[in-house]
């Protein structure tokens, strides 16, 4: 037995493909693995074999690369963060952008007390830019894992196949991530 979410007697396996949107019952894991088996059928590699465990698979995760983007992060008196607000998608941005997006709207607040409009205007006009490239490196994401033509997919198989690649690819990333000028949280009032 393995120790945390780490069990030596069990593999996981991630499948990505490219599709229209699929019409199918959400709620049926049979219809899920009938998607997969159409959608990588007749691969090489082992793909076979990772296909034949799908009839014993008890904890299959299904669903798209998918991101609603909203005109305005806020409303009265509700304010949306991370992936609500900004979703950044499978690139891997949207717990990093919800913090952040949390410890600028908590800064905000605090700068404003008794107007929340205002510190939720400022909030979003700091924060949608650093959104909006964290949006960008997920929009490549999908096509990246899913290329449509056999020199993406040798590309892709390169970049993860190679430590250069792997390095490369995580520096991009980086960029994308910065995040500079944050705001300073205001001192503490003094206490009386």
């Amino acid at each position: 037995m393995g120790t945390g979410h780490a069990n030596p007697a069990r593999a996981g396996a991630f499948f990505l493909f490219a599709s229209p949107e699929l019409t199918y019952d959400r709620h049926d894991p049979d219809a899920q693995k009938a998607l997969l088996e159409a959608a990588f059928a007749g691969l090489p590699w082992r793909v076979r074999e990772l296909l034949d465990t799908l009839p014993a698979a008890q904890d299959l995760y299904f669903d798209s690369i998918s991101r609603a983007d909203v005109p305005a992060w806020s409303t009265g008196r509700i304010a949306l963060v991370g992936d609500a607000a900004c979703g950044a998608t499978i690139g891997g941005m949207g717990t990093g952008t919800g913090i952040v997006a949390a410890y600028v709207l908590a800064t905000e607040l605090a700068r404003s007390p008794g107007d929340h409009r205002a510190a939720f205007a400022r909030y979003e006009s700091l924060l949608r830019p650093y959104a909006r490239r964290c949006q960008k490196g997920g929009d490549r994401t999908g096509p990246f894992l899913a290329p449509a033509t056999a020199l993406g997919l040798r590309l892709r198989n390169a970049t993860f196949g190679h430590p250069r690649g792997m390095a490369w690819m995580l520096k991009q990333g980086q960029k994308t991530a910065a995040l500079k000028n944050l705001p300073r949280q205001p001192d503490p009032a003094p206490r009386r």
